[in-house]
C-alpha cells in the first residue's frame, strides 16, 4: 500500500532527533584537542543522491567519496592545559568538513572542506602560528592547499591523504590527468557473464557478500573511479609533484609511509573477482621510491622513478570458512615501524586450513617474515623468518627500544596468546586465556603516537609497558590502567620469572558493593565512592603521569578531565550539556538473574520517572551471543552507572511514554566442549527470555499480558524465533533481519559450519520454517518488520522481510511490513527514523499504560 512519511508523538520526536555528540580528535602532541560538530540527521534527499555499488563499496560517483558522509559545520581548537579556545571560521564557500588528519610532529593539520552546492572537495591546512601583531600570541591560521591544475582528490576507497612518517610531505590520492568525466556508458549487452572452477581446483567457499561486481561493465566502472594518481605535496611550501609511479592512473588499495619517510608502500589492485570483494581481489605489493634519480640513457638525463616488486598475489577466494582459517597467500604487508625501510608481512604454513585440521608438518601454523630494502640498489633482501606461531597471527605492535608484543588465536575455545617479542626474535609467554573471560581480560598493551609519526607501545621502562583495559567486574565495568613489569631475567623462557602488575589507576569505586582489594590502586580500598562510569582515552606523553578520562552518570553526559596518577588533581576540558531532557528522572539498574539451568544473565532495566510501583508494559530487546564458556557468558557486561540517552537503534525512548524496559537482556547461546553454540540456539533463547520475564514480573514491575519483544539485525531474527516458539510477548519489533538461513549457506554470525555441514541447524534456525508453530501459539503476537530498501549488511537482503512477511501472511498471522527506501543496514535520514517510531509507536499502542 502506498503510504507518505509519518513523525511519532512530540516526546517521541525530540528524543528521536538529539544532537549529535561532538567528535573530538587529538593532535599529534597530545597538546590541543579539535572539537567538530555535525548536523543531527541527513535529509532523505541527502540519501536518495546517487551511488554506485561495486566490488562491496558503495560510494558518490560524483563527489568520489563513499557516499552518505556528514560534514562537520563548526571547528574548535582547545589548548589541553589552559583550556583555552579558538573558534576557526570555515572557508565562505563551506558546507562543511571532515578527514581532518594531523601532521606526525607539529601543531598542523589538514581537513577536506565541501564546497557548498558543488560537488567538490577542497583541501586546506590549519597551522598554529605567532601572531605578528605582538610576537607572541598563538593563533590557528587556515590556509587552502592548491592542488596541482586543481587537480580533484579521490576518497572511493579511503581519506585521500596521509602524511609521510617524517611529515615532510603530504600525499595526495587525485583522479588522473585528462580523466574522463563520465564512466564509461552502459552497453546493451556485454555478452554472457561467465564464472568457472577449473579441474581439481581448491575449494572456495564463499560467504554471502553484497554488491560484487556482476560484468565487465562494472569492471569498467570501477576502474575509472578508482584509478588514482599521486601528488606529493612539502608541507613546508606546499609546493607540487606528481608521483611518477602513479602517472597515467592506477588502483591504490593502500599506501603506507616508510619510518624514513623517503619510500611509501603500495597496493594495487591487479585482479578482479565476481565472487569477493575488493579487498580480497587479486593485487601487487610494491615499495615506490618518493625521490626520484637521475639517470642516463644516450647521453640523455633523465628522471627515473624506482619501484620495487614485493608480491603479486591473485585473488583470495579460497579461504575455508573456520574463523581461524586464513589466506594461503602472505599477507599484512607493512614496514617495521623500527627500521627505515623494512617489510614485514605474515604467512599461513599450513596452507590456511583451520587451525582444527591436522598438520603434520611442525609446530608453527603461522610465520612472520622480514625484508629489508636496500636504499641504495633498490633491492629486496632475502625474507627471514623472524618469529614462528602455533596459533593463527592476530596482531603484532612494538616498542621503540624495538620490543615486540606479538598476538594470536585459535577460534575453536575462543583462546589467545600473548608473547613478548625480543629483539633477537625470541618469544616469551605473557598470558594464555580465553577472551570470553572479561572478569580476568589483564587488558591490551597502550600505544601512543612516537618517533616518525608511527605508533608504539608505551614503555615506562625497558622491562615494562602500560596496559589498560576495560575492567569487567561484578559491580559492572571499571576501566583501568596498568603497569606490567615483566623483567630479563637469562636462561630459558621458564627460567626468566614471572611478570608484577602494579595497577596506577581505576575507574571510580561504586558507591555498594564489595571491593577486591587487590585489583583497587595501592591494593587498599578507595577513600571516595561514587556512582559513575570513567574511561581512559590517553596517557599524555609530557610526563607519563597525566590522563585523559571520560566521566559520566546516569544524569551527567559524558565530558572529560585530565587526572594526575601521582596527587590525583582534577582538570575539566569539557563541559556538554544533556541532550536529551526528557530522559531526566528515568532510572537504571543493572539487574541479574539466572536461567533454568543455573546460567547467570543480566539485563538494563529502565523504570519511567515517577515510577509508582504498578505493573507496566515491558519491552524487551536483546541480541544473542555465542560462548563457549557458561561461566563467561554469565559474567555481568556493562556498567549501570553509564549515562542515560537513546541513540535511534535504541528501546529507551519508550521509558518516556510509561513503559519497563529490559535493554541488552542476557541471552547467551552455550556450547561447551565438542558442541557448538546454535546446535540448541532455540532452546537457549526459550530459556533465556523465560527467566528475563518472570524476573521482572517476580518484581512486579512487568504486566506479563502487556510484553513485547524486538531487536536490530540478530536481535530480529531472535524475535522472530520467540514469537514462533513462545507466547510470553503479545508483539514483536524485527527490525533489519535475516529469516531463512539457506539463504545464508556459507556461514552466518559465528556459526562457521556450512548448510552441508550442519543441514538440520540451518534448517531449525530458519523462523520462515516455524511459521505454522508460530500460528498456532496459545497467544500470537503481532509483528513488525521494517526493512532498509538498500541493506548492504551480508546476510541481511532486503528480501529476507519480504518473504518472511509473505509466509506470515499465508497463516494469517496480524503482521505489517515497512520497507524504508534509500535505507541501509542502519538508518540515517530524519524522515525514515521518524517514519520508523511512528510505526513502532503505533504498533505498540494497544499495550500502552
Amino acid at each position: 500500500m502506498a503510504s507518505t512519511y509519518k513523525e511519532p508523538t512530540a516526546v517521541l520526536k525530540r528524543l528521536f532527533l538529539p544532537p549529535k555528540d561532538p567528535s573530538l580528535t587529538l593532535s599529534s602532541d597530545y597538546q590541543w584537542l579539535v572539537i567538530t560538530q555535525e548536523p543531527p540527521l541527513p535529509t532523505i534527499e541527502q540519501l536518495a543522491k546517487p551511488e554506485e555499488k561495486l566490488a562491496g563499496i558503495r560510494f558518490d560517483p560524483a563527489l568520489f567519496t563513499p557516499s552518505r558522509l556528514d560534514y562537520a559545520t563548526s571547528l574548535v581548537l582547545q589548548h589541553m592545559a589552559t583550556g583555552e579556545q579558538q573558534s576557526i571560521e570555515l572557508p565562505s564557500n563551506s558546507e562543511g568538513i571532515r578527514y581532518i588528519r594531523f601532521h606526525p610532529s607539529k601543531p598542523y593539520f589538514v581537513f577536506t572542506c565541501k564546497v557548498k552546492d558543488e560537488t567538490l572537495l577542497e583541501l586546506y591546512k590549519c597551522e598554529l602560528t605567532i601572531d605578528d601583531r605582538n610576537g607572541k600570541q598563538k593563533q590557528w591560521v587556515v590556509e587552502k592547499v592548491s592542488l596541482e591544475d586543481e587537480r580533484r582528490m579521490n576518497f572511493v576507497y579511503g581519506c585521500a591523504y596521509q602524511f609521510t612518517s617524517d611529515g615532510e610531505k603530504l600525499l595526495v590520492k587525485v583522479i588522473p590527468e585528462n580523466w574522463p568525466v563520465e564512466p564509461p556508458k552502459e552497453p546493451v549487452s556485454t555478452g554472457p557473464a561467465i564464472q568457472m572452477v577449473a579441474k581439481d581446483a581448491r575449494k572456495a567457499p564463499g560467504r554471502t557478500y553484497q554488491d560484487l561486481l556482476k560484468n565487465e561493465y562494472d569492471e569498467a566502472k570501477l576502474k575509472h573511479f578508482l584509478s588514482t594518481e599521486l601528488l606529493c605535496i612539502t608541507t613546508s611550501t606546499l609546493d607540487v609533484k606528481l608521483i611518477q609511479q602513479s602517472k597515467g592512473g592506477c588502483l591504490i588499495r593502500s599506501l603506507q609511509s616508510s619510518p624514513c619517510g623517503k619510500f611509501v608502500l603500495v597496493q594495487l589492485t591487479t585482479e578482479f573477482s565476481y565472487s569477493v570483494p575488493m579487498s580480497r581481489f587479486g593485487k601487487d605489493v610494491q615499495i615506490w621510491s618518493l625521490e626520484e634519480e637521475k639517470s642516463s640513457s644516450s647521453g640523455d638525463q633523465k628522471e627515473v622513478a624506482a619501484v620495487v616488486e614485493v608480491a603479486s598475489l591473485p585473488v583470495d577466494d579460497e579461504i575455508p570458512l573456520s574463523y581461524d582459517a586464513c589466506s594461503r597467500h602472505p599477507r599484512s604487508f607493512h614496514f617495521h615501524p623500527c627500521h627505515d625501510h623494512t617489510v614485514v608481512y605474515v604467512q599461513a604454513l599450513d596452507g590456511g586450513e583451520s587451525l582444527a585440521e591436522p598438520f603434520e608438518e611442525g609446530g608453527d601454523r603461522d610465520a612472520m617474515y622480514a625484508q629489508p630494502l636496500d636504499a641504495t640498489t633498490m633491492t629486496l633482501g632475502p625474507p627471514t623468518k623472524f618469529v614462528g606461531l602455533e596459533w593463527r597471527y592476530s596482531d603484532l605492535d612494538f616498542c621503540e627500544s624495538g620490543l615486540g608484543i606479538i598476538e594470536e588465536y585459535r577460534w575453536k575455545d575462543r583462546m589467545e596468546r600473548k608473547w613478548i617479542l625480543e629483539t633477537d626474535g625470541t618469544k616469551r609467554l605473557l598470558w594464555q586465556r580465553s577472551w570470553e573471560d572479561r572478569y580476568t581480560a589483564p587488558g591490551e598493551p597502550l600505544t601512543r603516537r612516537g618517533a616518525r609519526g608511527r605508533y608504539f607501545i608505551v614503555q615506562p621502562s625497558p622491562t615494562s609497558i602500560y596496559l589498560q583495559g576495560s575492567g569487567a567486574s561484578a559491580l559492572g565495568d571499571r576501566p583501568f590502567l596498568d603497569r606490567l613489569d615483566f623483567g630479563e631475567g637469562e636462561g630459558n623462557e621458564e627460567e626468566r620469572g614471572g611478570t608484577k602488575t602494579t595497577r596506577l589507576w581505576r575507574c571510580a569505586a561504586p558507591l555498594e558493593g564489595e571491593l577486591d582489594v587487590t585489583k583497587e590502586v595501592d591494593g587498599v580500598v578507595p577513600a571516595e565512592r561514587k556512582d559513575v562510569y570513567e574511561g581512559m582515552v590517553c596517557l599524555l606523553p609530557s610526563d607519563n603521569d597525566t590522563i585523559m578520562i571520560s566521566r559520566e552518570g546516569k544524569t551527567t553526559p559524558r565530558n572529560y578531565f585530565l587526572t594526575k596518577l601521582s596527587d590525583k588533581s582534577e582538570v575539566q576540558v569539557t563541559d556538554f550539556q544533556h541532550p536529551q531532557p526528557d530522559l531526566l528522572g528515568i532510572t537504571k539498574e543493572l539487574v541479574q538473574y539466572k536461567r533454568d539451568d543455573g546460567v547467570e544473565l543480566t539485563a538494563n532495566l529502565y523504570l519511567p520517572a515517577n515510577y509508582d510501583g504498578t505493573p507496566r508494559p515491558t519491552l524487551f530487546w536483546a541480541y544473542p551471543r555465542e560462548f563457549k564458556d557458561a561461566n563467561a557468558a554469565g559474567q555481568v557486561k556493562g556498567s549501570k552507572h553509564r549515562f542515560v540517552s537513546a541513540h535511534w537503534a535504541s528501546p529507551i525512548h519508550w521509558a518516556a511514554k510509561g513503559w519497563a524496559i529490559m535493554d541488552d537482556f542476557s541471552l547467551p547461546v552455550i556450547g561447551e566442549g565438542e558442541s557448538q553454540p546454535n546446535d540448541t540456539f532455540i532452546e537457549q533463547i526459550v530459556s533465556g527470555s523465560t527467566a528475563a520475564v518472570n524476573y521482572v514480573t517476580e518484581r512486579g514491575v512487568c504486566d506479563p499480558d502487556r510484553c513485547a519483544v524486538g531487536g536490530h539485525s540478530y536481535g530480529s531474527f531472535m524475535t522472530a524465533h520467540l514469537l514462533s516458539h513462545t507466547g510470553l510477548f503479545a508483539a514483536g519489533i524485527g527490525r533489519s533481519g535475516a529469516f531463512n538461513r539457506t539463504l545464508t549457506p556459507m556461514s552466518f554470525q559465528s556459526e562457521d559450519r556450512s548448510i552441508w555441514e550442519a543441514q538440520d541447524v540451518y534448517i531449525t534456525m530458519s523462523p520462515l520454517m516455524h511459521v505454522k508453530k508460530y500460528s498456532l501459539q496459545e497467544r500470537v503476537g503481532k509483528l513488525l518488520l521494517i526493512h532498509g530498501e538498500a541493506d548492504e549488511n551480508s546476510g541481511t537482503y532486503p528480501m529476507q522481510s519480504e518473504r518472511y512477511f509473505a509466509a506470515l501472511k499465508a497463516f494469517g498471522i496480524e503482521s505489517r511490513l515497512v520497507i524504508l527506501p534509500h535505507e541501509r543496514h542502519s538508518y540515517r535520514a530524519r524522515e525514515s527514523i521518524l517514519h520508523m517510531a511512528w510505526e513502532q509507536e503505533e504498533w505498540l499502542k494497544s499495550l500502552d499504560p
